[in-house]
């Protein structure tokens, strides 16, 4: 079973929070992957405590996508309104697909052009039946696409499972 509170200070705060074992297809690239949901009251701030951890997420949101640096001190974030984010903990397989320089992220956040997965997992949200569902697997095709275009470009001699 799949530690849904690993990592989440106060989970009571947050209105749903999910986490997923990532499938096969990507466990090379992705430690998990992470879902908030919340719909709060208007006026009402949910202040989400964000622990720091040395490594990258990619994240996407009905706003776009972004990769969110390694941090290295505590941070806040408030939460208002309705929304969600799907979230990836990235290996380190992972980060040289998706950036040259991971380094120049920590502590921060960039936006990330890739508007085909950003339409797929928006569309996957808005689905009525098993949304997280679809929204991880369309972030696995997409992820497990671009680790495959890019391997030639780092070097690597092995192939992808799927090219």
């Amino acid at each position: 079973m799949f530690d849904q509170s690993r990592g989440v200070l106060f989970p009571s705060r947050l209105p749903a929070f999910h986490r997923f074992a990532p499938p096969k297809a990507v466990e090379e690239l992705v430690q998990w992957f992470w879902i908030p949901e919340w719909d709060l009251e208007p006026g009402v701030v949910s202040r989400q405590t964000v622990v720091s951890y040395p490594a990258l997420n990619l994240v996407i949101e009905p706003r776009g996508v972004s990769l969110v640096g390694a941090t290295t001190r505590m941070s806040e974030r408030k939460l208002r309104g309705s929304g969600w984010a799907v979230g990836a903990l990235l290996r380190p397989a992972a980060v040289r697909t998706l950036t040259s320089n991971p380094s120049s992220l920590v502590d921060t956040e960039q936006p990330l052009d890739a508007p085909a997965l950003h339409a797929q997992v928006v569309a996957a949200m808005g689905s009525a039946s098993e949304r997280h569902e679809k929204a991880v697997d369309a972030f696995t095709r997409w992820l497990s696409a671009r680790a495959c275009e890019s391997r030639p470009l780092l070097g690597t001699r092995t192939r992808c499972r799927k090219c």
